[in-house]
């Protein structure tokens, strides 16, 4: 056992010397203009890096709850960059938050929140696989993952692909993601149930399983049918769905924010096999720590999190010297 740790420490300590010696650029471009505003996304890659043909996309959306958050956040920045380092092109975007300033949100209000969400979005997808050429992208390797708001965003854009509903056709014909990271999600919509047309990609479903955020099961949630990621994995094994659930056992809403930092053996490996490997494979991991996560230590598990939005991982760097 110690033997094991002592190995996992040295590849911890390798992977963050590589991530620093690495050279990552950031450019900052805007994908769409609504209801007066620039919605901007950054473009993290690391050209140093000769990645053997065209560079698969991961794109990050953040949470808070469709009322705040922005693609600038020291830790989310942290995420982007573990997948530059590893030859990608990784985006972070921003999306119109259809809650913000809203005291009371009706369900009409709440659902306009999910629908801009995802068509931002979707328009960004878009954007992006237009500059593929440019970027040097492989339109067929194009994964999403996000965290509470930005994992409710991810799954919707799925389920409008394979449902085939109205604002699929922001995309191109015929195109799907290659995977999905959900972390702490569900699918809402008006419906109470769900109908895939299209067989989805294959999606890491993470979740705490006393989750009272985001359902892990289903719920009625503002007006909408709420199914939550062991609803949909009981779906997905039913109709032989590609995907991993990974429930953390006893944890609350935490599991939106832990893996950012803590889960990248999960998801690499699910992007290895599910994703670049094309295996066909279900899977559920249970995972109990002694003390279960909490979002009521979130300053203890996520510090770098909590420094707040529009902060970058260098200015927080910086001010801790």
């Amino acid at each position: 056992m110690k033997k094991a740790l002592f190995i996992m420490a040295i590849c911890m300590v390798a992977l963050s010397s590589a991530v620093a010696q690495s050279k990552i650029e950031k450019e900052t471009f805007v994908y769409s203009e609504k209801d007066g505003q620039e919605l901007l996304l950054d473009k993290y890659v690391d050209n140093s890096i000769e990645y053997d043909g065209k560079r698969p996309v991961m794109i990050y959306v953040h949470g808070g709850g469709f009322a705040t958050g922005s693609k600038i956040n020291a830790l989310q920045i942290k995420y982007n960059k573990h997948f530059a380092a590893q030859g990608f092109v990784s985006i972070a975007i921003n999306y119109r938050l259809g809650l913000k300033d809203v005291e009371q949100p009706s369900p009409e209000i709440m659902t306009k929140a999910i629908h801009v969400s995802l068509e931002d979005l979707l328009t960004a997808t878009a954007f992006i696989i237009e500059k593929a050429d440019d970027w040097n992208i492989d339109t067929e390797k194009i994964m999403i993952s996000g965290g509470s708001a930005g994992a409710i965003t991810c799954l919707n854009a799925e389920y409008e692909i394979c449902a085939e509903r109205p604002l699929s056709k922001l995309v191109p014909a015929g195109f799907n993601y290659a995977g999905v990271v959900s972390q702490a999600g569900c699918v809402m919509i008006k419906e109470k149930t769900l109908e895939w047309k299209k067989t989805p990609c294959p999606i890491l479903f993470m979740h705490g399983d006393k989750d009272m955020q985001v359902p892990f099961e289903s719920m009625d949630m503002m007006g909408t049918f709420a199914a939550g990621s062991n609803y949909l994995h009981k779906q997905f094994v039913e109709n032989d769905f590609a995907h991993w659930l990974y429930v953390e056992e006893g944890a609350d809403h935490i599991v939106a924010l832990k893996p950012l930092q803590y889960n990248f053996g999960e998801i690499d490996t699910f992007i290895d096999r599910f994703v670049m490997n094309g295996e066909h494979a279900i899977v559920r991991t249970y995972w109990k720590d002694e003390v279960p996560g909490s979002m009521a230590k979130m300053f203890d598990i996520v510090p770098l999190y909590m420094t707040g939005w529009e902060k970058t991982d260098e200015e927080v760097e910086a001010g801790e010297q």
